[in-house]
């Protein structure tokens, strides 16, 4: 099992960005010192919180970052262009050393889309396009494509990604259509672990595996995305982070299609939010792992919470979680 952060650069428009980035770039390189495997950033555009972009957030981690991979949780591909997508994280991967991954989805805010005149009802055909079409630049190849959103005539990536292929590519995927979609297109399926439905991920799980086995290919690793807070005993790690979790997720339900995280915001905390002692998180890990989930990335600190909290937090996860599952 591996174990990676998302960076958590969303903040309320009142916080000083300049000191809260300062505070990231150290959580980052005390993860990296820690033996953390990957680090992964956020996309949304016209947020409700200040959230700095992810490609000029990976750039600015690469020197932070020690050995661990950087990549994008989500990126959000169909308001990109996928020729401009494939340049950039080319060029990530070079001046990285070769340790970018590229993860991707559709979206669901819907005034992201109008704001930037994409058509929302498209998105999962963008994404589709984009995705072949990105594997098909970092091939190295001068190609002719011709897609529904984008044609090229004799066109070769002008920046080569160092590794061979190019970044891995996930996909974040939510429905069963888009699992399935996942497992054809990308070489990971980038799971959600919020559900509030217990038994979302066993029958995603068995969704992706039966397609993975029906188009005959095999992930890279298996990541899922939690929310994750270690403190030497439960009622602790809850009493630090339950508020500021709250807070963070009651932001999200300002957006018509998390409202609902509001009204069941009890029942994520029952399945989704891992809050606990080392005890109680190897415990749940260990139900991730039984689905065969391989790759942890966890969201070290929500809104408002001190830093220190979260150092201490990766610190003794590290000591007493991560020996576990070595």
């Amino acid at each position: 099992m591996k174990f990676g952060i998302m960076a958590p650069h969303q903040y309320p428009f009142e916080d000083d960005l300049r000191t809260r980035l300062r505070e990231l770039t150290g959580l980052v390189e005390h993860a990296a010192d820690l033996g953390y495997h990957s680090v992964w950033t956020i996309n949304h555009f016209l947020s409700n919180l200040a959230t700095p972009q992810p490609i000029s957030m990976m750039a600015r981690l690469i020197e932070c970052s020690g050995e661990m991979r950087i990549g994008s949780g989500i990126l959000l591909l169909p308001l990109f262009h996928p020729v401009h997508v494939a340049e950039e994280f080319a060029t990530l991967d070079q001046l990285s050393g070769g340790r970018v991954s590229l993860g991707v989805a559709a979206g669901y805010r819907e005034h992201e889309f109008q704001a930037l005149g994409v058509d929302m009802d498209g998105r999962f055909r963008r994404l589709d396009e984009g995705v072949r079409l990105i594997k098909a630049l970092w091939s190295g190849e001068t190609l002719d494509f011709e897609g529904e959103f984008t044609t090229l005539k004799g066109a070769r990536c002008g920046v080569p990604p160092l590794q061979k292929g190019g970044p891995p590519i996930y996909i974040g995927a939510g429905g069963k259509k888009a699992v399935r979609r996942a497992a054809r297109l990308g070489d990971g399926w980038y799971a959600p672990g919020n559900s509030p439905n217990p038994r979302y991920l066993a029958e995603h799980t068995a969704v992706y595996d039966a397609a993975l086995a029906e188009y005959g290919r095999t992930p890279v690793d298996r990541p899922i995305g939690v929310e994750l807070y270690c403190a030497p005993t439960t009622e602790r790690a809850v009493a630090e982070a339950l508020p500021h979790a709250r807070r963070e997720y009651y932001s999200y339900a300002e957006y018509p299609a998390l409202s609902w995280q509001r009204d069941r915001f009890d029942e994520l905390v029952r399945h989704t939010l891992l809050l606990g002692s080392p005890e109680l998180l190897i415990e749940r890990i260990r139900e991730y792992e039984a689905l065969g989930f391989d790759h942890l990335i966890f969201r070290p600190m929500w809104l408002g919470m001190p830093v220190e909290d979260a150092r201490r937090s990766l610190e003794l996860f590290a000591r007493e979680v991560m020996p576990a599952f070595a």
